[in-house]
């Protein structure tokens, strides 16, 4: 057999990586690559397993070929290969098609990319694809827009926009990784700068391109959200479970300026009955003003902090954890400047760069890819966590002040042969702090969970443990309509715990119903931290007001707490949401077609969500609202949560009337929920006393409940955990069973109390594993109540 002219054909690339296979109408060889080379560039196709494809272009004269990224820990998979005729070789199960200069990929029989070929033009290199004209593509991290992004273009550069509202297309935390109802995932692994032109330019075609670095994309299959979730968060790992405190509400503002004013507010939290857990400390803790102080990440004040150790301590002794907030810069003049001047980014010669429009004041950046500098930061970090810091909060990641002409050292990681200028390593600047943090935290720290709040990040960053907030985002009524499709879009992309300064951020005037009305909403977010700007005393003339929910009037304070003690009586349910995560790919927070592209209603819909698997949450998103209309997800019957009656039937849009007092929320007939109703800290929760809803459904169903101690770093890992099934079969019982695990070192006993509603009357038996039990019958909610004793071995409950 003649070989095979290379010129714009395929060519096989056997596992040795040299040998260069001729064709055949069988499979001629095992290979790790499929090469197609054109008289532009070189195609490289790679087989990942489990229907991903790996491809990677290599332009003509293109040597700007970095890879800095490490979202991607799987490598490929030796597979067949074959020539099927007509320009079509198969890798493994992957067909790529040659055609005229453009290609094509089949995963089984679906043809999901077509007419793909590189983009260029002097600045930007990438891939163009077509698209079905009803195609619709999700994704591209944070932009407060439709979900659907088709017909739009938007930039893959972080940049906070102060006072954002709905409108807002590029922010703090660009993610290119894309789902579309064709059946697939794409993630373009290139953290440089670049774009998305997703039918704006030419209503038929998406165009993903980038200033530097390697042109890689991952082809990723699957019919709904879930699956591909699950195959893209098999490549990049999900995010390990926060500490139990994580999920109950943090004391928070810019931003409180004296150790005298946190106990204050903080007494008043306590005194009014609101539930708490942290309490963050803005920049006031390392100066006095807003500008020039950042980089001293010291308590200069102790007029203003007398004994940062003994305040810290006593909060801990109040079952209160302590944030400090830090930043990537240092600026001159402060305690730290010259000592940091060694560990600065630089401009192109190598001399240390001085932003020269940085708000803060004059200083530099710290070059976070190198070791050197990662070490002089972690010092600073340290210090603090000795006297009884629990976690953190890294702001302005992006990074906020990121001039192009600014010079970062990569030889650390392996690319020593130039210095690397802003544009290429921008995007991935904050993700390479979050990894340092986590790196340090494992090290010094390996029993304990950390808590890093941030706001910028890169695909990967859920890898390494972060709290991400949407940015400073307006306090108005466009603000808060725009974090839904915010936080929707940016859980489907593998941020699970992505979540909003609750109340909003930015001077305005006060506005109480919208304070509420965001405070029911992100009572049911991943993160509960209301945040906002409140600094009369330092700017008298400021439109500003508190977050606490202590220091509003009626009703709104009681509307906010109502809605904080939901949260906690909610504890086992959201704390289980964090294993969901970890261990099945499952966001938080997921729109209502995340399990199937089939119900065409549920993809118009961006202003709802489930919580977990088993609640719908329906905001109300309008001033003076007196009924919200929602749709019930197709495929099962839903209750109402606050008010469980008969269900109703799913596939169909309502319209229940509001009262402020109000947020319509739903669960899932046949939804387990357990609860630990009443608690004012995570630290009271007793796992040996947990109530369950359950939400009858003639169909069977079952929900797994996670429980550990809630602070054993990886008790997942040391088995140190049990896992409690409840299964329906729906028909009057129910199957309890464990996994068999271990509670701090031993199988605990519990004492479930099940809460069974729409139960017509009161049954003429009820037993528990085969014995006659008691039972109670309220009429008038049509719940039954009954306790059920649980020492791990399967037990059966009949009513």
């Amino acid at each position: 057999m003649r070989l095979k002219r290379l010129i714009g054909l395929f060519v096989f690339v056997a596992i040795s990586g040299v040998a260069l296979a001729q064709w055949s109408e069988t499979t001629v060889a095992k290979a790790t690559a499929l090469i197609n080379q054109t008289k532009e560039g070189t195609w490289t196709f790679q087989n990942m397993g489990n229907g991903v494809l790996k491809a990677t272009y290599l332009p003509k004269g293109y040597t700007r070929t970095q890879q800095i990224s490490d979202a991607v820990m799987t490598k490929p998979t030796l597979v067949a290969v074959t020539d099927k005729g007509n320009g079509t070789k198969m890798l493994g199960d992957v067909a790529i098609a040659s055609h005229n200069g453009s290609l094509s990929v089949k995963v089984g029989s679906t043809e999901l990319l077509s007419n793909l070929h590189p983009v260029k033009d002097s600045v930007f290199n990438g891939f163009s694809m077509e698209l079905t004209p009803s195609e619709q593509v999700f994704g591209g991290g944070e932009r407060a827009i439709s979900m659907n992004r088709r017909g739009h273009r938007f930039d893959f550069y972080n940049r906070p926009d102060y006072g954002y509202g709905v409108g807002s297309e590029n922010l703090n935390y660009g993610i290119p990784f894309f789902i579309s109802t064709r059946g697939y995932g794409i993630f373009f692994d290139n953290p440089s700068k670049g774009y998305a032109d997703i039918a704006k330019s030419d209503k038929n075609r998406m165009n993903v391109a980038f200033e530097s670095g390697e042109l890689t994309f991952y082809l990723i299959p699957g019919s709904n959200p879930e699956e591909i979730l699950k195959r893209y968060t098999a490549m990049i790992g999900t995010q390990p479970i926060p500490a139990r405190w994580v999920f109950g509400n943090f004391m928070s503002r810019f931003g409180y300026r004296s150790e005298a004013q946190i106990r204050d507010i903080k007494a008043k939290m306590k005194a009014e009955r609101i539930p708490m857990d942290a309490i963050i400390i803005d920049l006031f803790w390392f100066g006095d003003s807003i500008q020039n102080y950042v980089g001293n990440l010291d308590w200069v004040n102790r007029k203003a902090w007398p004994d940062p150790k003994k305040m810290i301590a006593d909060f801990t002794k109040d079952s209160i954890n302590t944030i400090l907030i830090t930043e990537p810069y240092v600026v001159k003049n402060t305690l730290n400047y010259e000592e940091s001047v060694p560990f600065l980014a630089t401009d192109s010669k190598g001399k240390v760069y001085t932003l020269p429009h940085f708000y803060f004041g004059k200083g530099g950046i710290i070059d976070m890819f190198r070791k050197d500098s990662k070490d002089w930061f972690w010092s600073k970090y340290k210090k603090q966590m000795d006297i009884g810091v629990s976690g953190w909060w890294g702001d302005l990641g992006e990074p906020e002040n990121h001039p192009a002409d600014v010079y970062h050292n990569l030889k650390d990681l392996g690319y020593g042969d130039r210095l690397y200028s802003a544009n290429e390593v921008h995007n991935i600047f904050g993700h390479y702090w979050n990894k340092m943090l986590f790196d340090k935290f494992e090290k010094e720290y390996p029993n304990v969970r950390l808590f890093n709040l941030n706001r910028s990040g890169y695909a990967n960053s859920a890898r390494y443990i972060i709290f991400p907030w949407t940015g400073d985002v307006g306090r108005h009524w466009s603000g808060y309509r725009a974090q839904l499709p915010l936080m929707l879009t940016m859980s489907m992309s593998n941020v699970p715990y992505i979540h909003s300064d609750a109340g909003g951020f930015t001077f305005a005037k006060q506005d109480n119903e919208l304070y509420a009305r965001w405070m029911q909403m992100s009572a049911f977010s991943p993160i509960l931290r209301p945040h906002g700007t409140a600094l009369k005393e330092l700017i008298p003339d400021a439109d500003s007001y508190p977050s606490e929910a202590a220091l509003f009037d009626e009703p709104y304070k009681s509307i906010a707490r109502k809605y904080i003690q939901m949260r906690y009586d909610l504890l086992p349910y959201n704390y289980t949401l964090g294993y969901d995560h970890m261990a099945n790919s499952e966001p938080l927070v997921k729109p209502l077609f995340f399990y199937s592209f089939d119900d065409k209603e549920a993809l118009k819909v961006e202003d709802q969500y489930y919580w977990g698997r088993n609640l719908m949450v329906a905001p109300v998103l309008e001033s003076g609202a007196t009924s919200r209309k929602l749709y019930l997800p197709a495929g099962s019957e839903w209750y109402s949560y606050l008010n469980p009656q008969k269900p109703l039937a799913g596939g169909q849009w309502i319209e229940p009337a509001v009262t402020l007092q109000d947020m319509p929320i739903y669960a899932k007939a046949g939804a387990f929920i357990p609860t630990a109703p009443g608690l004012l800290n995570t630290k009271q929760y007793n796992p040996a006393q947990v109530v369950v809803t359950y939400y009858p459904s003639a169909k069977p169903s079952s929900y797994t409940l996670f429980d550990d101690d809630g602070v054993t770093n990886k008790s997942w890992e040391r088995k140190q955990f049990e896992l409690i099934t409840f299964k329906s079969n729906g028909k009057g019982q129910i199957a309890i069973s464990s996994n068999g695990g271990k509670y701090k070192g031993k199988p605990l006993v519990r004492t479930f109390t099940f809460n069974i509603v729409n139960v017509d009357k009161a049954p003429a038996s009820v037993t528990v594993a085969g014995k006659k039990a008691k039972s109670t019958y309220n009429a008038s909610t049509r719940t039954l109540t009954l306790q059920v004793p649980f020492k791990g071995k399967p037990v059966v409950v009949k009513y």
